[in-house]
Formats: structure tokens, sequence, C-alpha cells
């Protein structure tokens, strides 16, 4: 398993999602420790004792906030749904299939490699000059 993208700061690829592509960035554990812990809420019960919990839609959102970098092909009333922080924030906490999706997929580090390079592949072959000729 190649893990230079591990080296590399801001590592992302588009990613298929249903009819659509998003842009992820993959998002490294010491990250995922420091948003669990900023979506984590404290409180004290009626013996004094500390009581952590975990807002799990504040985790969404804070992973939205971190792994999506953009995204095509997602619409609403058939026009495009354009990536901005709030819009990633309301898929993030209203659409289920969508938090699921992003939340494995920016953790997966080999299948964030595998897409960069298919898109690297079909972006080459789109520019080689290979893709789309026709015979006389």
């Amino acid at each position: 398993m190649e893990i230079g993208a591990l080296m590399r700061e801001d590592f992302q690829a588009w990613v298929p999602f249903q009819d659509a592509q998003v842009l992820l960035r993959y998002v490294p554990l010491e990250e995922l420790e420091k948003l669990t812990r900023e979506a984590t809420e404290v409180h004290w019960d009626r013996r004094n004792r500390k009581v952590e919990k975990l807002n799990a839609r504040e985790a969404a959102r804070l992973l939205g906030r971190r792994a999506v970098r953009g995204w095509r092909g997602i619409t609403l009333e058939g026009e495009a749904y354009p990536y901005s922080p709030e819009h990633c924030d309301f898929l993030m906490t209203r659409w289920l299939e969508f938090t699921k999706f992003v939340g494995e997929a920016s953790l997966d580090l080999r299948g964030l490699v595998e897409a960069e390079a298919a898109e690297r592949r079909k972006n080459s072959a789109l520019t080689s000059g290979r893709a789309g000729t026709t015979r006389a």
C-alpha cells in the first residue's frame, strides 16, 4: 500500500457518490479525535459527576467541514446545488446516506488514493487525444 498521500497536508480526491462526485479530503486520525472532542458535550449530573455525550449531529457537521471540499452533480429541484460550507452542513445533518458516505470515504486512505488515480487516468485519456477519436 502506497502511503505517500499521508505526507501531503491536504490530500483530496474526487469520489463517486450515487449520480454525483464529491471532492473529499483525507481526515487523519488526530483530526478525527479533535473533532470528536469538539462535538462532545460535557455536563454535571445531580451527584456532581462529569457526564460526557457525543453530539452526533455536531460531529457530522464538523466532519463535513473538514472533509468535503466540493461536489458536482448534486441538484435541488433540477438546478445545481452549489457547494458551500453551509450547504455541506445541511447535507451532513439531514441526509444520512451522504453523512455515512463522507464518514467512510474521508477516512479510507486506500479508497481516496484509488479514486485519485482513476481521476488522473480519466483526465489523461481525455487530454491525450485518444478519447473520442473516430475513424473517417
